[in-house]
């Protein structure tokens, strides 16, 4: 499977500054003066190994604790690579469906695009039952109350302003099914996202992802909220 990192500026600057901080410590002979550029460094691969290898395991885990049902219709906001995608489609058979919408911006991952993901999914031969399009989660193409489950992994936070976010998250609620799941796992505006979906009258349940969330310094959080 072809991965990508994640908000790709980000450890790229925690390197160019760690890279500067060595200047001066290196001069200095100070071994004290080393501890921030170590640091830096540190959050950097930090971050690269939530974004290769630790938000797999999370989606691993959260899509196995639902116990998806193999005819269910599911959405998957942001889709990316298909880290979702292909998770909950190894669960699926026709007529069950999962698809996954994007806008494709290289700048919220590293590589992004409908033709990487579209060959993701055919190496896994799973194309029966996951498809790829492009689409804004703030103005879904889809009916109301057609899915049964709707995930956004590490992508509504992208969104700004607030009231745009709340925008996606209404537009998701729209399109999931009465007793159907919304699934948000992300490490920012975890606050707003519960206050959001309490408003709209979900029953919500959060936690923490543990070591394998960890962005630079910012934990994951999971969100299961009930329509």
């Amino acid at each position: 499977m072809k991965k990508g990192i994640d908000a790709p500026i980000v450890p790229i600057i925690f390197i160019v500054v760690g890279i500067i901080g060595v200047i001066p410590a290196w001069q200095s002979q100070n071994p004290y003066n080393f501890i921030f550029p170590a640091l830096m460094f540190v959050l950097a691969i930090v971050f690269i190994y939530t974004s290769f290898s630790g938000k797999y395991k999370i989606i691993h885990q959260v899509v196995k604790s639902l116990d998806i049902p193999d005819n269910s219709k599911v959405l998957d906001l942001g889709t990316g690579h298909g880290a979702v995608l292909l998770e909950v489609a190894k669960k699926l058979k026709q007529p069950g469906e999962v698809i996954g919408i994007d806008i494709w911006q290289s700048a919220d991952q590293s590589n992004n695009s409908q033709v990487v993901t579209q060959q993701n999914i055919e190496q896994a031969q799973l194309a029966e039952v996951a498809k790829v399009k492009t689409a804004d989660m703030i103005k879904l193409p889809f009916s109301n109350n057609e899915f049964d489950y709707v995930f956004a992994s590490f992508a509504i936070h992208n969104v700004k302003p607030k009231s745009q976010r709340e925008l996606a998250i209404s537009e998701a609620l729209r399109v999931l099914k009465d007793g159907g799941h919304l699934v948000i796992i992300d490490m920012e505006h975890i606050g707003e996202f519960k206050r959001t979906l309490v408003k709209n009258g979900c029953r919500v349940t959060i936690h923490h992802a543990g070591i394998d969330g960890i962005w630079g310094w910012i934990p994951t959080s999971v969100i299961i909220a009930e329509k």
